[in-house]
């Protein structure tokens, strides 16, 4: 009896070479057997090839490329050369690869045996120890076109070769971005205008709230980047155009989450700038150095450009290990103990260092605080809303998962990173909702011939009748000012500096790009794009008549909002009191003592289990005189992160604020 499910599923025989048998080298460089559109037995050599990086002569830093079944891609160094680097002190290679002579695979025995040469895998984008599986890869790009990674060829005189091999490394980035993205654009769903295919509608297949901060998630029109002359298809976003009669008008809003993380730093002071961070965002300019991104790239040797994703990485909670590998892939002849100390320079100078309450007294509501930095006041801030029972975010009082909640995790500060990111972000996300429905509000209200037409993170674009593109402008502008204002009142400052009230621009365009004025000349659309029209206030306030937006034509129907209840989150509560200053010194000081007295003189918190102090350490230290006795109280500490601390006091004054704490907190 036979078995007709087996006999179905049976492969199809791989089809015979006309000239006998094939190596398995020659098999791996021909077109696969089930390929219909290629004839049989022809080669296929692209640069996902493994032999592609060899056929090229590829060489690293001069140095020539070779592969192995262990390691992956590594390059080869003479010992005498890795010796006299060593001597130097200029070893910024890592560490040596060590081949395994019961490896399962076979194949390195060449590499295993050569006493004359050091291997070194290829710098990696996750950082050490990773094998690199492609020289060619995306990765790689950066290194190709700075010829860090080029072909041996033209060293030896071999024109023909090295000409073939720099188009072949050059198609590859040229082709690069359309490689990864081709598959997502031909995808896109399209409507067409009564059949006509000449004209039609994408409608991106966004998904709202696609992560924990609420963001929006689409895998083409928000991840797209600007048309680089030398992409093929990175001209995508400028593809979009408007109908004849209309314009793409919109903005960038300028710092978005730099200005929101700094805000909350100034919070506790209420004025805006009041904390170094928070005036080089409203002050400092590029022209002359004075800003974040600046000052961040004259701390660690590199470009502003580069600054940017150290900044923004260390504001949504990333450490000094993730600082160290942006480093090293940034500069592949950096060390990593040269890239561990411009990090902790660079941490030093703005998170600043953290101070810690003793683990010999009973646990309170701040077991940490941050000082020093000048980003010390902001990291304390998105602490202590992380931190808190129930985060919500300033704004508009948007909560977390029940997920991130410390009542639901194990340890409270697990998954710390994450958690200060998604106060950060969203909180941009509450800046895009606000500004949304404010223009919602002002077109409808002011019958401004405009509508929504996407928005890309912190970039909000409206389609606009040639007509109304003006007021649709001006109303981008008084949206702005309304958000922020929010922001600001929220966070209990009162009052909105000019300089961040308005986008420095509003662009007015007939495609979709980031700036007016790029041609989006590419190698696949050589024909460069007119530029657009941008505005700043002072100029929309000229066009519309000193910000005139015309008569309403529509009642206003919504209720007025009692501010009376406050804020969706009391942060500081009284800002003028002895006890808040007590806390800002305690974060300003660049020493650790008047921090640590801060935290140690905390009420503890109150609690119905019995408190076990942790057992001591092996190599115990004499126990340190206090100054200032401290009262123990069981009692609540007040939500106020800056009302359990105190400065340098006598013994009777501290107890005395300490017996009004208890009274107050017992009724």
């Amino acid at each position: 009896m036979t078995n007709k499910s087996s006999s179905s599923t049976k492969t199809k025989p791989k089809p015979k070479s006309p000239n006998g048998t094939w190596p398995k080298w020659y098999w791996d460089l021909t077109v696969a057997p089930t390929n219909d559109r290629v004839a049989f037995g022809e080669l296929d050599l692209t640069t996902k090839k493994s032999v592609a990086p060899l056929l090229l002569r590829l060489q690293w830093q001069g140095f020539p490329l070779f592969h192995s079944r262990e390691h992956k891609w590594l390059y080869r160094i003479p010992k005498s050369t890795y010796s006299a680097e060593k001597a130097n002190k200029n070893f910024s290679r890592g560490q040596p690869v060590a081949f395994n002579p019961k490896f399962k695979q076979k194949g390195d025995e060449d590499l295993l045996s050569d006493s004359t040469h050091v291997y070194f895998r290829l710098p990696h984008k996750d950082g050490e120890g990773h094998n690199v599986g492609n020289p060619l890869s995306k990765s790689f790009v950066k290194p190709i076109e700075s010829g860090e990674l080029s072909s041996a060829a033209a060293e030896d005189g071999d024109e023909a070769a090295a000409k073939a091999a720099q188009e072949a490394t050059n198609m590859n980035v040229l082709c690069s971005y359309w490689m990864s993205s081709r598959e997502r654009i031909m995808d896109q769903m399209v409507v067409y205008r009564n059949g006509d295919r000449s004209k039609g509608m994408i409608l991106p297949q966004v998904i709202t709230m696609g992560t924990v901060t609420r963001r929006a998630v689409e895998a083409t029109w928000l991840t797209a980047s600007n048309a680089k002359k030398n992409r093929v298809g990175s001209e995508l976003k400028a593809m979009v155009r408007a109908p004849p009669g209309y314009s793409i008008v919109g903005a960038d809003v300028d710092s978005e989450e730099l200005w929101i993380a700094s805000v909350m730093g100034d919070s506790q002071f209420g004025l805006h700038g009041a904390t170094a961070i928070g005036w080089m965002t409203l002050e400092g300019t590029k022209s002359a150095g004075t800003d974040l991104h600046s000052k961040t790239a004259s701390i660690l040797g590199i470009s502003r450009d580069s600054a940017k994703v150290f900044n923004y990485s260390r504001i949504y909670g990333a450490g000094q290990k993730h600082a160290v590998q942006l480093l090293l892939q940034g500069d592949s002849t950096l060390t990593k103990a040269a890239a561990t100390e411009r990090a902790q320079k660079l941490y030093a100078a703005t998170k600043g260092s953290r101070a810690f309450r003793s683990r010999t007294i009973r646990p309170a509501a701040v077991s940490s605080l941050w000082h020093g930095g000048s980003e010390s006041f902001l990291f304390n801030t998105l602490e202590a809303i992380a931190l808190s029972d129930r985060p919500m975010t300033p704004a508009l009082g948007c909560g977390v998962t029940r997920a991130l909640r410390k009542s639901y995790l194990e340890d409270p500060s697990s998954y710390l990173p994450s958690r200060i990111n998604w106060v950060v972000q969203s909180s941009g996300v509450d800046y895009l909702h606000l500004l949304i429905v404010s223009m919602e509000y002002l077109i409808k209200r002011y019958d401004i011939k405009a509508r929504y037409l996407i928005s890309v993170h912190d970039e909000v674009r409206y389609l606009a009748d040639e007509s109304d593109r003006y007021r649709t402008a001006m109303a981008l502008q008084i949206a702005n000012a309304w958000t922020r204002a929010l922001f600001s009142f929220n966070l209990g400052i009162d009052d909105l500096p000019q300089g961040v009230a308005f986008f420095s621009a509003v662009d007015i365009d007939h495609v979709l790009r980031k700036e007016v004025f790029m041609t989006c000349e590419t190698p696949s659309h050589p024909r460069p794009i007119p530029q657009g029209e941008s505005f700043d206030i002072d100029q929309l306030l000229k066009i519309t008549n000193g910000g005139q937006l015309g008569p309403a034509i529509h009642e206003d129907d919504h209720d007025l909002v009692d501010t009376r209840e406050g804020p969706p989150v009391a942060l500081f509560g009284d800002i003028t009191s002895v006890k808040h200053q007590r806390f800002l010194k305690a974060q300003a000081s660049p020493t650790p003592t008047p921090t640590k007295r801060w935290l140690e003189d905390q009420l503890p918190l109150k609690t119905d289990l019995p408190w076990i102090p942790p057992p001591p350490k092996a190599k115990s230290r004499a126990p340190r005189k206090k100054k200032v006795p401290v009262l123990q109280q069981n009692i609540d500490t007040d939500t106020d992160i800056g009302m359990d601390y105190h400065d340098v006091l006598s013994a009777d004054e501290w107890n005395a604020v300490l017996e009004d704490d208890r009274k107050a907190a017992t009724g």
